[in-house]
């Protein structure tokens, strides 16, 4: 099948979405598809020194990357939707697999067969949107809604009965670590177990937890790999005098493998709000793509107890959850795993089993399809 894949990502950028789109679009390639991935140049800032922009994301080259760059204008986003469901017209495609909204409205008004993926409810997207996408429901072009968690999916259902049926729930995804993929080396003290958290640093992700578990539990290191530069400085300033706290700053998708295959346990200490860059408040239907990259490499997970995050955790099983908002009982979970072996090793070894049952991105590409 010939696939246009219409992104509102900027590639390259620091943003989850960048790294879901790109892994997707290599997804649908491995399981035999003609893949074209479409992006954006106007919604983020890209990484200009990124070399090869396959190896920065650890993608294999097996589809094309078109960068869309549309003029600043009011509607830049529906213009954008618009130039992407042209491009799928005159390339003569298949499917139009969509994480923008305008593209995939435009494509079905052109005739093609879309699939449209959100993260986030249409509740929230602005009147216009709100009116195209109660028209789109009408067409029989719309194959498929895909969401990211069940939570998600009961709200979508809610707002648009008529969608009942028609949404699929696709939780994010990882690739498997492979034996080829070296530790980072650390430079620390083997003897003291080493704690990471990979990922963003703004309100709501979870520093709120690294920092103040990190001057409970002194005998650990703390590794913060990732964030956006004005983030990186708030949390240097803020974490001023902890010196068991280690900041990496941002690496690439592809080398944050190596810094969770170091870390003895790693961290989701998601709150319970969540304000993301550029959509708001998540934290109701987030599926973090963290999670799955620490099962990918069989580490052993303390995460926030949080129904979101429990409809892929399980506790004493997969992971262990703590609350949010109680530090004593992530530095209490952490003393236990540090002189349990036979935990670390079950939850490790239970994490990597189910992920590789059901959240490879090769899986979800084939199931979708």
């Amino acid at each position: 099948m010939k696939i246009l894949y219409a992104s509102s990502s900027t590639i390259p950028s620091r943003t989850a979405n960048s790294v879901h789109v790109m892994k997707m679009s290599q997804a649908f390639a491995n399981n035999g598809h003609d893949v074209t991935l479409i992006a954006s140049e106007i919604y983020a800032t890209p990484q200009l020194e990124v070399g090869d922009v396959f190896s920065h994301y650890g993608v294999e080259k097996n589809f094309s990357l078109v960068n869309l760059a549309v003029p600043k204008l009011p509607g830049q986003g529906y213009l954008f939707g618009l130039l992407s469901a042209w491009h799928a017209w005159r390339g003569g495609y298949d499917l139009v697999f969509c994480r923008n909204f305008p593209a995939c409205f435009f494509s079905a008004l052109l005739g093609k067969q879309v699939v449209f993926e959100t993260h986030m409810p249409i509740g929230e997207r602005k009147l216009l949107g709100r009116i195209f996408f109660k028209r789109l429901l009408k067409s029989s072009r719309l194959k498929k809604v895909v969401v990211i968690t069940h939570a998600l999916k009961q709200r979508m259902e809610q707002d648009y009965p008529q969608i009942e049926g028609r949404v699929v729930v696709a939780p994010d995804g990882a690739d498997p670590v492979g034996e080829d993929v070296t530790a980072m080396p650390l430079n620390t003290d083997p003897a003291r177990m080493q704690v990471g958290y990979v990922g963003h640093l703004y309100k709501g992700k979870g520093m709120e937890v690294v920092s103040q578990l990190a001057t409970r539990c002194p005998w650990a290191d703390f590794h913060v790999v990732g964030g956006m530069d004005e983030d990186l400085e708030y949390w240097k300033r803020e974490c001023a005098g902890i010196d068991n706290i280690v900041f990496h700053g941002y690496v690439s998708h592809h080398q944050a493998k190596a810094y969770i295959k170091a870390f003895d346990v790693v961290l989701l200490p998601n709150q319970r709000k969540v304000a993301a860059y550029d959509v708001g408040e998540i934290s109701q239907w987030t599926s973090p793509l963290k999670a799955f990259e620490y099962m990918a490499a069989g580490k052993p997970i303390i995460a926030s107890d949080l129904p979101v995050l429990r409809e892929v955790l399980m506790h004493e099983e997969n992971a262990m959850l703590c609350d949010c908002e109680k530090i004593e009982e992530w530095a209490v979970t952490l003393e236990r795993l540090q002189g349990d072996d036979e935990l670390k090793a079950r939850l490790s070894r239970q994490a990597k089993a189910i992920f590789l049952e059901q959240y490879t991105w090769q899986a979800r590409a084939a199931s979708l399809l």
